[in-house]
C-alpha cells in the first residue's frame, strides 16, 4: 500500500505480472507495464480500488482469472490487439468502468468478465469473438446498448442477466429493440433447442401455433420475451449452436407479468426468421 505509482522501468526484464502480484494493493493509483509482459496473471491486482490508470503494451497476450477485478477506481482501460483471451472474471466487480475497447484479436470472453460493472453504457465485442462466456456482463445495470459481431457462434447462459436498463441488442447488421404489448399483439423473441422444440413442442419457422386452454405463466401457452437479452436467461446451453433464437409474433397475450424480466405469455404464436 506504500507504492502509488509503477513505472514500466520498475518492471523491467519481467515476463509476466505473476499471481497475486499486486493483490489488494489499495494505494496503488497507476500502474505502466512493460513490453516485455505477456500474461497478466491470476488475482495479480484484484482488489487495487485506488487503481485509475494502467498501461497494457502490445507484447500482453493474455489477461487471466480476475487480473483487475474489484479495481473500482478504473473508468476506462484500452486492451492492445495483441490480446487473444480475456478471462473468467478479469475486470469483475470494476464498477467505476465506464468505457473498455476490446480489440478484434479476442476470440473468447470468459465467464463473469465484466460482471457488476455497473457503470458500463455501452460495449461493441469487436468481430474477431466467436464466444462469450456465462454471465460475461451479468448485473452491468447501466448498460444501455449492446453490438455483438455475426460470426459469435455461442453466447453462454445469462451473459447478459440483470441488464436493467439495456434497451437495445445489435447482432451483425441488424438492431432488436425492446418491444411492447398493445391490444394484447406484440413481436417478441424465443429460444429453441437446435432441433426447434422447446418443452417437448415441435416448432416450424413460418408455422402458427394456437393454444386451445387459458395461457399462464410459466406453465401454459406460448412463452416469448420482450426484451432479446431476456431471452439469454432461460435455456442451458451455448446460444447459437444447441440454442437458438427466432423473432416471433404473439396475439391474445396475458395481462400476467413477472415484475423482473420481460417474458410474457399468449394464445397465439408464429414463428419468424432466426436470430442467432
Amino acid at each position: 500500500d506504500k507504492v502509488s505509482v509503477i513505472t514500466a522501468d520498475m518492471l523491467d526484464g519481467y515476463t509476466s505480472i505473476g499471481r497475486y502480484a499486486f493483490i489488494s494493493c489499495r494505494g496503488l493509483t497507476s500502474i505502466e507495464i512493460p513490453n516485455s509482459v505477456t500474461s497478466i496473471g491470476y488475482d495479480a491486482f484484484y482488489y487495487c480500488t485506488s487503481l485509475t490508470f494502467v498501461t497494457i503494451p502490445n507484447s500482453v497476450t493474455s489477461i487471466e482469472y480476475e487480473a483487475f477485478s474489484s479495481c473500482r477506481g478504473l473508468t476506462s482501460i484500452e486492451i492492445p490487439d495483441s490480446v487473444t483471451s480475456i478471462g473468467e472474471r478479469a475486470f469483475c466487480g470494476c464498477c467505476g468502468l465506464t468505457s473498455i475497447t476490446i480489440p478484434n484479436s479476442v476470440t473468447n470472453i470468459g465467464r463473469y468478465a465484466f460482471a457488476y460493472c455497473s457503470s458500463l453504457v455501452s460495449v461493441t465485442i469487436p468481430g474477431g469473438v466467436t464466444s462469450i462466456g456465462e454471465y460475461a456482463f451479468y448485473g452491468c445495470i447501466g448498460l444501455t446498448s449492446v453490438t455483438i459481431p455475426g460470426g459469435v457462434t455461442a453466447i453462454e447462459l445469462g451473459a447478459f442477466k440483470d441488464c436493467t436498463d439495456l434497451a437495445s441488442v445489435t447482432i451483425g447488421d441488424k438492431t432488436y429493440e425492446n418491444q411492447t404489448v398493445t391490444n394484447g399483439k406484440c413481436k417478441a423473441y424465443k429460444g429453441f433447442k437446435s432441433d426447434m422444440t422447446c418443452r417437448d413442442f415441435q416448432y416450424k419457422e413460418g408455422e402458427t401455433y394456437e393454444y386451445e386452454g387459458e395461457p399462464k405463466l410459466c406453465k401454459s401457452g406460448f412463452h416469448a420475451s420482450l426484451n432479446l437479452s431476456d431471452v439469454f436467461n432461460y435455456y442451458y446451453g451455448k446460444f447459437g449452436k444447441d440454442i437458438v433464437i427466432h423473432e416471433v409474433e404473439l396475439e391474445g397475450v396475458s395481462d400476467e407479468r413477472n415484475a423482473f424480466v420481460s417474458k410474457v405469455v399468449s394464445k397465439k404464436i408464429t414463428i419468424g426468421k432466426r436470430i442467432l
